[in-house]
């Protein structure tokens, strides 16, 4: 496959053309060069995130204040074409300065208050370059998803704002910071580091390591975490630390407590080199993803109650598995054979960083077939659930969502009996205590829907539209209500057709999930 290498704005927007008339979704890695593992691990998720990749390869001046290194900054465009050309990404868009600021250019972006703190307060107006080409890169290239890195977290915050206070069409993706073997963040600046600053320069990574330790022994006091990041830089001093922050993920707002999705943000100076590192603070055994998930919400995670305790969650396993209630009704084969909870353990971290609960008719008569017990061998159902959340696979989706069913029984029958669904619901009612940071619930089919309005939300039927009219006008319908099981919080609600209904189809809703 050859690469396109495109300069300028109207032959990228000829190629956007291109592939929309294809029918192909897009993904845009923005980058500035100099390519490393990094830059690459973004590639990597882009083409699986969409059916087509464009890497932006845009040093933005915008962005330099003067007297920064803007001039030498490294520029090697031949040897990252070569880095890019095992991933076939199709066009690397490259413009110049005068294509992406011609003449007279006079408008830029001013992101608010966010960036008058930590790398915005070192450098003045460096995000108001980086919101103006962002914005600019989103106009040309109008990708349906953005990959960006963890490392430049503040970068991200500012971005994931635009795109919401904006009403931009595109899904920001994150992907977690990748390290050299000894522990430093991948950067490009990491080329102006001699032999001994480099060395130096790990006390960035090294405190964020033992504020990681700190916090997974119990400690969750915000300044004696600090006390010990400050006190790694102090060892080293040919690094001057400039700051060392712990924030809410959302606000960047200072916190008094760290919780899980907590961040800590570090910046140094390594000789003549500014450097930045991060950490999210996660719960014991979540990976990288995970903590991104974590951290990427509205809502701040509460350190109490992380995850349901053993006997919560025996005493809610042996209540479905010894469940009889639907044993008079014929169209229902006993007893539950699989469902959701059967699958996890008190020390999950799916509890911690799930934020969308899918619930749909998916309890198969063949247990061996459910999505929990073979992952590796999708069936329609989840080929269809795939497709509509856009993610590639069953490792992708257990970091986002988690799945359980209208019925934990499986049901003969093209509709469940509405009984069944009323003395399911109140399985269903636990299972969603046991997720204390839900924000989204994706119900899947009229079953689901009619049990999850009248015995979940509690509404009268005279007052439920029916599903097929909901869904009428978009293939799929959305609100924001109440929940009873978590004392009343607001989550959002997508309702979407079952992914094997035969003759209708959902389209995907992963740009609405975040």
């Amino acid at each position: 496959m050859t690469t396109r290498w495109i300069t300028t704005v109207s032959e990228m927007q000829a190629f956007r053309a291109e592939v929309c008339s294809q029918g192909k979704s897009l993904a845009l890695v923005p980058t500035m060069g100099a390519l490393h593992e990094g830059h690459l691990s973004l590639v990597g998720l882009a083409g699986k995130e969409c059916d087509a990749v464009v890497v932006s390869i845009f040093v933005n001046p915008a962005q330099f204040r003067p007297g920064e290194d803007f001039g030498r900054y490294p520029r090697t465009p031949e040897k990252d074409l070569e880095s890019l050309r095992p991933f076939e990404v199709d066009a690397v868009f490259a413009p110049d300065s005068a294509e992406m600021y011609p003449a007279g250019f006079t408008t830029f972006v001013d992101p608010g208050p966010i960036v008058t703190i930590f790398e915005g307060a070192i450098r003045p107006g460096h995000f108001r370059g980086v919101a103006t080409v962002v914005l600019k890169l989103f106009n040309i290239v109008r990708p349906d998803v953005a990959i960006f890195g963890q490392k430049d977290f503040q970068q991200v915050a500012v971005i994931r704002q635009m795109v919401d206070n904006l009403n931009l069409q595109v899904r920001i993706r994150v992907a977690p910071i990748v390290r050299d073997a000894d522990g430093m963040a991948k950067s490009s600046r990491n080329a102006f580091l001699n032999k001994e600053d480099r060395k130096a320069a790990l006390a960035l990574s090294r405190s964020l390591r033992r504020a990681e330790e700190m916090f997974l022994a119990g400690e969750h006091g915000t300044q004696e975490i600090l006390e010990e990041i400050r006190g790694t830089f102090d060892a080293e001093p040919s690094v001057e630390l400039n700051y060392a922050v712990i924030v809410n993920p959302s606000t960047l707002k200072p916190v008094a407590e760290v919780s899980p999705g907590s961040v800590g943000l570090v910046a140094a100076r390594a000789g003549a080199v500014h450097l930045i590192d991060n950490l999210i603070f996660g719960p014991p055994g979540s990976t990288p993803d995970q903590r991104l998930q974590i951290a990427l919400v509205n809502q701040p995670v509460s350190c109490e109650r992380i995850t349901p305790s053993e006997p919560a969650l025996d005493n809610l396993r042996a209540g479905i598995e010894h469940c009889r209630d639907c044993a008079a009704i014929s169209s229902v084969s006993l007893p539950p054979r699989e469902f959701l909870v059967k699958h996890l353990g008190p020390n999950d971290p799916i509890f911690e960083s799930t934020r969308t609960l899918v619930v749909g008719r998916c309890a198969p008569i063949n247990p061996d077939r459910f999505l929990y017990c073979n992952p590796d061998a999708p069936d329609q159902f989840a080929a269809g659930l795939y497709n509509l959340l856009g993610v590639k696979n069953f490792e992708e989706f257990k970091t986002r969502f988690a799945l359980t069913d209208a019925a934990r029984c499986h049901a003969r029958g093209i509709r469940i009996n509405e009984k069944v669904l009323e003395l399911c619901a109140r399985h269903l009612r636990k299972e969603l205590e046991i997720f204390p940071n839900l924000e989204s619930i994706i119900i899947l089919g009229e079953d689901a829907y009619d049990q999850f309005q009248r015995h979940i939300l509690g509404r009268n039927r005279t007052n439920v539209k029916p599903f097929r009219e909901l869904l009428k006008s978009e293939g799929w319908a959305e609100e924001t209500v109440s929940l009873p099981s978590h004392a009343g919080r607001t989550v959002r609600v997508f309702y979407c057709f079952h992914p094997t209904f035969a003759s209708k189809r959902s389209p995907s809703i992963a740009r609405f999930l975040g």
